[in-house]
């Protein structure tokens, strides 16, 4: 797991570096990461996949082709490449299996327009279930983090902490020195802000990023 101290401070590549361990000991044969992937590219991107498949990867276009990384970009969740049910028409699998990359596991989360996967990658057997939830949580953790800053501002941290001392709304107002209806306005921007749909869970959010506690 992740260094609680480390959230909301560091650069995405800069974090990656030094919580890497899950991903570099379970991925033994190398690892793909994007984080928060838009239409202007990604936030940060990573592979230590072999060079050779990599240029033949890219060569090809098989990101167009690969069933795990289409599952990714279509869904959320976490599953083995062996569970992915999409036809492999180019055969994308069969040919990774020739640079050792024989068992692997796919983690996406977000949405179609701001994207994050995962991929790991094995030679000696599937992953277990407990390195799925193992990964999943640090992957989660780490969005988390890099999403931290842009999450919310300092005034939306104020209702949310109040939130989070079980204060109520009107409660949290008088506590800041604002009207209830000012207090809901922020809370509403957090919500947007961060892409929850309740109070509730911009305050887990906020708890999770080490934002507030």
């Amino acid at each position: 797991m992740m260094s609680d101290e480390l959230l909301p401070v560091l650069a995405a590549d800069q974090l990656f570096k030094e919580n890497a361990e899950p991903v570099l000991s379970i991925g033994t044969e190398g690892f793909f990461i994007m984080v928060n992937h838009t239409r202007k590219g990604p936030e940060f991107i990573e592979s230590t996949y072999p060079e050779a498949w990599r240029e033949e990867y890219d060569s090809n276009s098989y990101h167009l082709k690969d069933p795990a990384f289409l599952w990714g970009l279509a869904k959320n969740g976490n599953k083995r490449w062996s569970e992915v049910r999409l036809p492999d028409v180019a055969g994308v699998f069969r040919k990774a299996r020739r640079h050792g990359l024989i068992y692997g596991a796919m983690f996406s989360r977000g949405y179609p327009t701001r994207k994050s996967v995962l991929s790991v990658a094995r030679d000696d057997r599937e992953l277990t279930d407990d390195e799925l939830v193992r990964l999943a949580i640090w992957f989660d953790q780490f969005i988390d983090a890099c999403n931290a800053k842009q999450m919310f501002s300092p005034k939306e941290l104020e209702v949310l902490q109040c939130l989070a001392n079980d204060m109520t709304i009107d409660q949290a107002a008088e506590e800041i020195g604002i009207s209830s209806s000012a207090a809901k306005v922020r809370l509403k921007a957090a919500r947007d802000r961060s892409g929850r749909k309740t109070n509730s869970w911009a305050v887990a959010a906020a708890l999770r990023a080490k934002l507030i506690d």
